[in-house]
Formats: C-alpha cells, structure tokens, sequence
C-alpha cells in the first residue's frame, strides 16, 4: 500500500471514534499511508432522534469543532501523516464527493454498541448508513475491541454468488498482504515449540470461508474458484474452508472464532437488497454488531 493510499477516519471526538482512530493509524504507520480525519456538523435536517449525525454535548460552533479537529490532527501527525476535513450540513450528498476525491482509500467509523440491529438501531447506524453511500471499502471498528497489535488472522466470508465490485475494492488484497506479511527470519532449531513457530508461519493468515445450510457440502474447489473470482484475496495466500451451520450469521461467527481471527471481511451486498431487506441481511447484521474489527467492501 503505497503513501498515497488514506485511511479517512469520521470522527466526533468521542471515545468510540477515538478507538478507530488508534486502530487507523496502527495500520496507517504499518502500510505507509496516511490519515483523512473528517468531522460532520450536520445541518438541522440531518440532526435529531434516530440521526446517524451525532454532536457531542454541548455542540460546539464550528469554529470550536474546527480548532478541535485541528488539535487531533496534530496529535495524529506525530507519529502519521495527517490532513483533515470538516462538512458543514448536507453531509449525504458532500461525504460520498469528499471521499471519492480523496483517492485511494479506506473509510473508517467506530461502532459504540456492537448488538444485533433492531428497526430502531439500523436508521441510526454510521456504519450501515455509510455502506449504502460510498463506494470506499468500510472499515468498523466496534468500541469492544481494544487494540492488540497488527491483525494476525483475517477471515473473509463468501456466499458463492456472482459480485461486480467497484475499483477501489483493489485496495483490498493490498491492504491484506501488506497487514498479514512478515518479513522477519524464520529459526529452526533444536528447542521445543520451534517446529510449532514454524508451522503456525507458514500456515497462510488469511482463510476464505463459505458457510451453507444444506444437507450436501459443495465442492471445496468450487469455493476455492469463487473466492478468487471475487477477487478481494488476489495476490493473498489463503487458505479455503467450508462449514456446515443452520444460520449463515452464526455460522460466519463461529468459524472466525475457530480460526482465532482478529478481522472479519465480506462484500456488503448493499446494492442486491432494498433498505429494508439489507437491514436484516446477514452482512448487515455482521457489520452492527461483531466484535473484532470488519473490513467491507460494497458492490459496485
């Protein structure tokens, strides 16, 4: 991931948002990339009960939100290079501008409550807000999950469907590779554990797994293909697994348990289902309410 590449982090000073921000720039830092923080003064239309525009209380003016970004961002800028953005009202149609723009990038957002969306939490969700808006891969970063280093296992799901993703979907594979490499010597020798370091090295990070429901398991080279025809693992080495589970949702969280991962990512499918439909999707409900950082990418 060259330095041009962004993480733009949505922040609205809260500890929720500050949490993503930390996870952002641990990546940024590994990745050689840098840091777009943006914050959105919504306009009175956008505010109110169910608004996924949240103020911290009391609001400050827009001067005040402007000098706070400005001293975030050089705290940020100590340790990875730093712009930030401020979007005054109508954020619905400038956001989706702001971050086409901004190039190459990833879009960051905290989650404070990871829990299984309801009707009244889906219509004040950034996370599932954002997914229907951009076309940038979505970064969440639930509250719950407190920083542990570089992700050392990453799971991404697949439901074995056709997938038309947009261009900035290449960012995916890059990001992956470059997050789960490890350029640091291999050593053998003769103390116990060694041959298990080993192992455990060359055994890929990444795991590509599609959870069914039938009775009959369909072929393991078949999921194999669909994975790479999807594309977000080109250039990654991975692994393939399949499993059995009566709901696909739980079945997704089960296996990324088993697997110890630290990251989980899909395609969002946010364009395959109407608003209500997508709120009860399975990738919907993945991205309101895991715990362990999700990494999602919408269709084109």
């Amino acid at each position: 991931m060259a330095s041009s590449q962004v993480f733009n982090v949505l922040t609205d000073f809260s500890a929720t948002s500050a949490n993503a921000l930390h996870y952002a720039m641990v990546l940024a830092k590994h990745v050689k990339a840098r840091i777009n923080l943006i914050h959105v003064i919504p306009s009175a239309a956008e505010r109110g009960v169910g608004s996924v525009w949240t103020m911290p209380t009391p609001a400050p003016t827009p001067a005040q939100a402007t000098d706070m970004l400005q001293i975030l961002a050089r705290q940020v800028e100590q340790q990875v290079p730093c712009t930030y953005e401020v979007l005054y009202g109508a954020a619905a149609p400038s956001l989706p501008q702001l971050l086409e723009h901004t190039g190459n990038s990833v879009t960051v957002v905290g989650n404070a409550f990871p829990q299984k969306p309801t009707a009244a939490t889906t219509s004040s969700s950034v996370a599932l807000h954002l997914i229907r808006m951009v076309q940038q891969p979505l970064l969440v970063v639930p509250l719950t999950y407190s920083y542990r280093g570089l992700p050392r296992r990453v799971v991404l799901g697949t439901d074995r469907l056709p997938v038309r993703l947009p261009h900035s979907a290449r960012l995916v594979p890059e990001l992956l590779a470059q997050l789960v490499s490890n350029s640091e010597p291999m050593l053998l020798s003769e103390a116990p554990g060694d041959v298990d370091q080993l192992l455990s090295r060359l055994i890929p990070a990444v795991v590509g797994i599609h959870v069914y429901t039938s009775e009959h398991s369909p072929l393991m080279a078949e999921v194999a293909d669909e994975i790479q025809n999807m594309g977000l693992l080109e250039g990654v080495a991975h692994t393939v697994s399949t499993s059995r589970y009566p709901c696909i949702e739980q079945g997704i969280r089960y296996a990324a348990a088993r697997e110890g991962a630290d990251m989980l990512s899909f395609v969002a499918r946010q364009k395959t289902y109407s608003d209500a439909l997508f709120y009860t999707s399975v990738a919907a409900r993945l991205i309101a309410s895991s715990r362990i950082p999700v990494l999602t990418c919408p269709e084109a």
